[in-house]
């Protein structure tokens, strides 16, 4: 698959004013821009896991993991969310760890489409929509009964807020286990519509119980500085 990609190069400041990702000599798009990206088959996984280094799919999915663990749940048992579920890379690690059922959750219909094609068999169902505007969702999911979320690095910045992370919490029963990883930037707790903050809010809701807080490499930029997360890896109350 490498050998297909030789020709895309990573470009960044002084070159462009963001990370951008040339496809070829005629065709430039940004990091972010999905829909392009996505249509490409394993474009994603090239540039964002193997050039850009991106740890928060593996780190997420380990988090939850351990969640479950932590809390005397059988995998195999759980039906779990996964939010912001791109081209589901989170969802195949989180069934090859032996969880049971995978709902998908991405605002983008690409994405679903991408990962309906790359990843067939991976989800129960993937849906297309957007937590902060739960009603459709909700619906939608009700039949699958939910006990768990993960999410990488979907929570933060330009994409969804902190209410998005409350309306998918909300979907869970008591003591479901959850992972998700947000850039640090977004965790400062000094910030308060931050997620830090929000973190906090419900911890002292008593919605959330956090197990484990931990800073990692998510990856790095397109001219080789690292970006740095925090992992979140909790239980629902």
């Amino acid at each position: 698959m490498t050998d297909v990609f030789t020709g895309v190069r990573l470009l960044g400041p002084p070159e462009t004013d963001g990370e951008y990702i040339a496809l070829s000599e005629h065709e430039t798009v940004h990091l972010h821009e999905y829909t392009r990206i996505y249509a490409v088959p394993g474009l994603y996984e090239h540039v964002v896991q193997d050039r850009l280094r991106c740890r928060s799919p593996q780190v997420a999915a380990a988090g939850f993991l351990r969640a479950a663990s932590l809390l005397g749940l059988e995998p195999g048992s759980l039906t779990v969310l996964d939010v912001g579920a791109g081209t589901g890379l989170v969802g195949e690690l989180v069934r090859d760890g032996g969880v049971g059922q995978v709902v998908g959750v991405d605002a983008l219909s690409a994405a679903r489409e991408a990962s309906l094609r790359d990843r067939p068999g991976v989800y129960a169902d993937y849906v297309v929509g957007d937590f902060l505007r739960p009603d459709t969702l909700r619906e939608a999911l009700h039949p699958y009964s939910p006990g768990g979320l993960v999410s990488a690095g979907a929570f933060g910045g330009t994409h969804a807020t902190p209410p998005a992370l409350e309306n998918a919490l909300a979907l869970l029963p008591p003591d479901a286990p959850v992972a998700f990883t947000i850039d640090e930037r977004w965790m400062d707790e000094s910030d308060p519509d931050g997620f830090g903050a929000a973190v906090e809010r419900l911890v002292a809701a008593g919605r959330l119980a956090v197990l484990e807080r931990t800073r990692f490499q998510h990856r790095v930029t397109t001219t080789g500085e690292p970006i740095f997360y925090q992992l979140v890896v909790g239980r629902t109350e």
